[in-house]
């Protein structure tokens, strides 16, 4: 069921079995998968259900990624579930899926302190129900289930490269299906609007007591459980364990300085453009599209193989392939540097004066573009179907690249509270994130094997731009903030995502990351929320919740 938490007494202490915070997926997976085990579970959302009740504000109030740039989270019902905007051809909002890779579990000696505590074998059986859970048929990530005659995949030689698949999952399985699930439940009571301020810690014990949170300024509530589940994201989770600092002056799990250390997100970058060897190429290039098989959505790309990454200082990348035709370089620079400044003023950031002064030169080129946009959608992330349009190659003779990009975990890149405080009074976060020569180097190290391979194969031509163009820094794909190691001096949490030291706190979600790889982590997620879940259910004991009102009146049962 659902409760909104400002129609509570102020003061109120509801007690459950258990108590999650954060109802994104994460949070959604482990409450829907403790149904019907006897758990009376409460689940915390700090916005409301619906789109009215958006966010109080972005957390970060201070972000350095080698200039300043604006973080900003979706508060409400979902998460960032709200913000999935693929267009999959069937009318509806789908995001982008794919597993990590088996090598992003391994520790690579060019990217220090990667290594998870898990292997992919381990997460294999929980990758199998986050499918289900997403309803998509069984996993599939390789090419073999999704090509054809009329859509083979690139013919590659060698073993550097491979072809690998995203499958696209309806955003209203999470909106609409997860929340009737919810609805309709006994076991689970989300209360929305209800925003954890802090963790009360009982030094004695160890353990974690209450979720304390605000309804509203000035209406307190208190959520006591049994076990308690962080499910709130790479910027919000870190945020609440350093505000938990009233037993604790660093805060809660952060007795060795490490939470909120590692930042990472995937940057997208502009890998520059392919230019395939026969143009005839690009009409038996379908798998390469976004496109529907037996009723799924599905698309190919590029990545180096698990061979390669180990053998090569490099860093795991997507090469995602848009076709394209040619421009003049005057005309291709406008467009871009117009795309530049249109990113800049969605963020409410002035453009740099170089941008607008390319885009005003290179005018016909963005006219040139939009008209073709109008007259034939224009393939990109978030839309597909550009090999169903008669033959490509009779207007389309080249590939943009696009690369999503694995960030190296550094201890430098960051997440701490600021001074600033939101309208409820808690201290918002300050980012300290920025890439190193380093980080760059490998990025270059990992195209420069996509062009050789390619041009191995016979395929025809990576141009790979240089300097590196990078797209957007953040895919709000927000990792690492409480990582996860079994040796506490390495970690804020254990395989399992207990926080060291503290005996029923848990974390999941992308926060626990030690690293990313490029895949969008979403799936990963679900999975490691999927398997909390199951331990959680073999572990925890059942007990009646009630809610505690304030002194003098009534006390009653939930449900």
């Amino acid at each position: 069921m659902f409760v909104d938490a400002k129609a509570l007494p102020r003061g109120a202490t509801v007690r459950s079995d258990v108590c999650i915070v954060g109802a994104g997926p994460a949070g959604i997976a482990v409450a829907t998968a403790l149904r019907h085990c006897g758990l009376k579970v409460t689940l915390l959302e700090s916005g409301g259900l619906d789109e009215d009740h958006a966010a109080r504000g972005q957390p970060a109030s201070t972000s350095v990624f080698d200039g300043h740039q604006g973080i900003w989270t979706t508060r409400r019902f979902g998460g960032n579930a709200n913000r999935w905007l693929v267009d999959a051809g069937t009318g509806a909002n789908h995001l982008r899926l794919t597993t990590l890779s088996a090598v992003d579990f391994e520790a690579r000696p060019w990217l220090p302190d990667s290594a998870w505590p898990l292997s992919i074998a381990e997460l294999a059986p929980f990758y199998a129900r986050a499918q289900q859970w997403f309803e998509l048929p069984p996993w599939h990530y390789g090419p073999g289930y999704w090509e054809g005659a009329d859509a083979p995949r690139l013919p590659l030689q060698g073993s550097g490269l491979r072809t690998s698949m995203f499958h696209f999952a309806d955003k209203e399985v999470v909106l609409s299906g997860q929340r009737e699930l919810i609805g309709a439940s006994r076991d689970i009571t989300c209360y929305y609007n209800a925003t954890a301020a802090r963790l009360q810690l009982d030094a004695s014990s160890g353990r974690v007591r209450a979720v304390h949170a605000l309804a509203q300024p000035g209406h307190a509530l208190v959520f006591e459980a049994d076990t308690i589940v962080l499910a709130q994201g790479g910027l919000a989770t870190p945020q609440l364990l350093l505000a938990s600092d009233d037993v604790l002056a660093d805060g809660i799990g952060n007795q060795h300085g490490l939470v909120g250390r590692y930042f990472m997100d995937h940057p997208l970058v502009f890998g520059g453009t392919f230019t395939p060897s026969s143009r005839k190429l690009i009409d038996r290039m379908a798998l390469y599209d976004l496109r529907r098989v037996d009723g799924t959505s599905a698309m190919g790309h590029l990545q180096l193989t698990d061979a390669t990454l180990r053998g090569e200082p490099s860093v795991n990348l997507s090469t995602i392939l848009f076709p394209r035709r040619s421009m003049s370089r005057r005309r291709e620079i406008g467009f871009r540097a117009s795309q530049r400044v249109r990113e800049a003023l969605r963020r409410k950031q002035l453009p740099r004066k170089r941008d607008l002064v390319a885009a005003a030169l290179g005018v016909d080129g963005v006219l040139q573009q939009y008209n073709d946009r109008l007259r034939r959608p224009i393939s990109h992330l978030g839309v597909g179907g550009w090999s169903r349009q008669g033959e490509p190659s009779h207007r389309l003779d080249h590939f943009e690249v696009l690369h999503q990009v694995e960030q190296p975990p550094r201890y430098d890149n960051r997440v701490r509270l600021g001074q600033e405080r939101d309208d409820l009074g808690n201290r918002l976060i300050e980012i300290q994130w920025r890439w190193h020569d380093q980080d760059i180097a490998l990025v270059h190290r990992s195209q420069d094997i996509v062009a050789r391979e390619l041009a191995r194969s016979g395929l025809g031509t990576f141009h790979i731009r240089r300097p590196m163009e990078i797209k957007t820094t953040s895919t709000t794909h927000f990792l690492g903030t409480t990582r996860m190691h079994d040796d506490p001096r390495s970690g804020v949490v254990d395989r399992e995502g207990r926080v060291h030291g503290v005996e029923n706190l848990y974390v999941t979600g992308s926060s626990v990351f030690p690293s990313g790889g490029y895949a969008n982590p979403t799936l990963t997620i679900v999975a490691l929320s999927l398997r909390l879940a199951e331990r959680i259910r073999n572990e925890a004991s059942v007990a009646a919740p009630l809610i505690d009102l304030p002194s003098g009146t009534r006390r009653a049962p939930i449900g």
